[in-house]
């Protein structure tokens, strides 16, 4: 009997060794990918477009958009709610105030840049131009307008998107997309005026970036954590075989700063295509708007409706700290199929919350998103009943996470806590009459990879959770090319289903997924997916770039080491849970992609 029972181990050693080697090894993804909490977005402003955000250094958010004018609005909770927005540079001489962007200097000077554009009948003392307004007292009281440039009187010679940025050394940079060099064609180019005195006087436009024949357009200027990079996101036209409008960055060396005569042509090596179009054929489109979070990684974000009909989309990447190799797409705004997101753009704010301003049905409304590279399980002895309290202990105050739902439209919660014994699990999934009957039911998949096996399918030691709104459990493990079912006796799970959400909640034993404890300084790592059936066709949420076949694409799972284990207390959540979503190089927050599964076929969902 000791002999078989050898054999069988040995014979089970061999197997896992087998599925091991064939499944190959592959680099583990990197970067961060972001999570949105888009349940419900906020409106800043009722009506208006080109709408832009920044976090004041009173810690107060400051908006503005265009409305009949330059309208600006105040937030004092981060945005939770707004103040009535004020007129700061009305319209005049039938000539509309357009596309505002804000800044506010080292001084605490804010300044409001915006383009006149005359409406016809056009008359030459009325000119396209870029104009500024400066407050020095927090934005309670406005300069008069200040001159900063002007191009031609007609709209095909005119002059467009202002976007600021300010140096080390105090110079203010002001960049604008500009047609007036170009009165015989269509071409136009990147200009740039500088101010060295807080945005009072400004210098004469220099270009910074043309190609010749195409229209560079929509400039919003960086500079990179290095601070020894400037680089510009525009919009492209002019990239071979795209035939649209591409997010494309140039740049320049701080040291060189755009001096002398060069500049970014379009054969230049400074000019980058942002997003590889392998990668995402929908990353056409203009409008674009970059951040650089407080890690170093960079932000980008573009429209296109590209894939969804006539439905323009706001789409939001990560990039490295180049502002290169964008990926982890992901949709601030679920918009279904009928709603449009224009001229967008976004703030990073507080401990790095990415902030999304969306031009929504002619509304200005924001979601906030969670930049994470790694999810965080708390030490913690949940009650496994279906139900939150505060006392479960799970990682955020309130169990919310990992917000989800962008995509789909069905919005949902995770958390995870764990103890010596268990690994702990909470959804809240915002579902009205969920099903779990076949075919094509609701549900959680929680697929874990107990080791963190840099694989690029399941492996031994890979387990895929689906879990039911009524709380059934199936299980599969990998075989080293794909799943197949198996039972973990030991998993509890329970539900509760309400009318209009369910919550699943389930208590993991370490030894059901091969471990002989908690891997406090292992490399487990987990991937979700959220499931949206409706018996004849099913959504699937997923993280961004997250492959359920693939766990070299999941999440790592940090677990906070508890003070039995360090004798240090782990760090206290903040109120409302926001600064837990901080950049440390070791928390990442992601984003979404929609499937959609029809008669047995997956397809991307746009």
């Amino acid at each position: 009997m000791a002999r078989n029972t050898l054999n069988k181990a040995i014979l089970l050693l061999l197997s896992c060794l087998y599925i091991h080697i064939n499944a190959a090894t592959v680099q583990r993804y990197s970067g961060s990918r972001i999570f949105w909490d888009s349940r419900s977005p906020v409106t800043v402003f009722n009506s208006g477009g080109y709408a832009r955000l920044i976090e004041l250094q009173d810690g107060r958010l400051l908006a503005c958009c265009e409305s009949g004018g330059i309208k600006i609005s105040f937030s004092s909770n981060k945005g939770r709610t707004w103040t009535s927005p004020t007129l700061i540079a009305p319209n005049s001489n039938n000539t509309p105030n357009c596309v505002p962007d804000l800044i506010q200097l080292a001084d605490g000077t804010i300044i409001v840049g915006y383009n006149p554009r005359p409406s016809q009948p056009y008359t030459e003392d009325r000119r396209f131009g870029i104009r500024v307004r400066r407050s020095t007292d927090n934005g309670q009281t406005w300069s008069n307008e200040i001159f900063v440039y002007d191009a031609d009187y007609i709209f095909e010679n005119g002059c467009w998107e202002p976007s600021f940025l300010q140096l080390p050394s105090g110079e203010v940079q002001l960049y604008f997309a500009d047609e007036s060099p170009f009165i015989h064609n269509g071409d136009q180019q990147i200009s740039l005026c500088r101010s060295f005195d807080g945005g009072l006087t400004w210098t004469d436009p220099k270009r910074v970036s043309y190609r010749s024949g195409y229209r560079d357009g929509m400039p919003v200027p960086v500079l990179l954590s290095d601070q020894k990079n400037i680089v510009v996101a525009i919009e492209d036209n002019g990239w071979e075989d795209v035939g649209d409008f591409v997010p494309t960055t140039v740049r320049t060396p701080l040291s060189n700063n755009w001096r002398g005569s060069t500049y970014v042509s379009g054969s230049s090596s400074q000019r980058n295509r942002s997003i590889n179009h392998n990668y995402c054929p929908v990353a056409k489109g203009g409008a674009p708007y970059l951040r650089v979070l407080p890690n170093g990684e960079t932000v980008l974000s573009h429209q296109s409706k590209y894939g969804d009909g006539d439905n323009m989309k706001m789409y939001v990447y990560v990039g490295n700290k180049q502002a290169k190799d964008f990926k982890a797409m992901s949709r601030p705004f679920y918009q279904g199929t009928t709603k449009g997101s224009w001229w967008n753009s976004l703030a990073v704010i507080d401990t790095g919350i990415v902030v999304a301003v969306g031009g929504l049905d002619g509304k200005i409304a924001i979601a906030k998103g969670y930049p994470m590279n790694q999810f965080q399980a708390s030490y913690s002895t949940p009650n496994v009943d279906g139900k939150f309290t505060s006392n479960d202990g799970y990682y955020h105050p309130a169990a919310k996470q990992i917000p989800m739902g962008s995509e789909t439209g069905t919005f949902s919660y995770t958390d995870f806590a764990y103890d010596t014994s268990h690994l702990y699990m909470t959804s809240i999934v915002y579902r009205s009459q969920a099903r779990s009957e076949e075919p094509f039911p609701d549900g959680i998949n929680l697929y874990i990879e107990s080791t963190g096996a840099s694989t690029n399918k399941p492996v031994s030691t890979s387990y895929k959770l689906s879990v039911l709104p009524d709380g059934t459990l199936n299980v599969s493990q990998g075989n080293g090319t794909t799943w197949e079912e198996t039972v973990l006796t030991g998993i509890v799970t329970t539900s509760k289903v309400a009318t209009s959400n369910y919550r699943i909640e389930l208590a993991i034993p370490w030894t059901e997924i091969g471990l002989s404890s908690a891997p406090v300084e292992g490399n487990i790592t987990v991937n979700l997916e959220t499931l949206s059936g409706d018996g004849s066709e099913q959504l699937i949420e997923s993280i961004p770039d997250a492959s359920p076949m693939k766990p070299a694409t999941w999440m790592p799972l940090h677990l906070i080491p508890s003070q039995d284990q360090t004798g240090i207390n782990s760090p206290s959540a903040k109120a409302g849970g926001e600064a837990l979503y901080t950049l440390s190089g070791l928390q990442v927050q992601p984003s979404f992609k929609g499937i959609q599964v029809q008669n047995g076929k997956k397809t991307l969902r746009r």
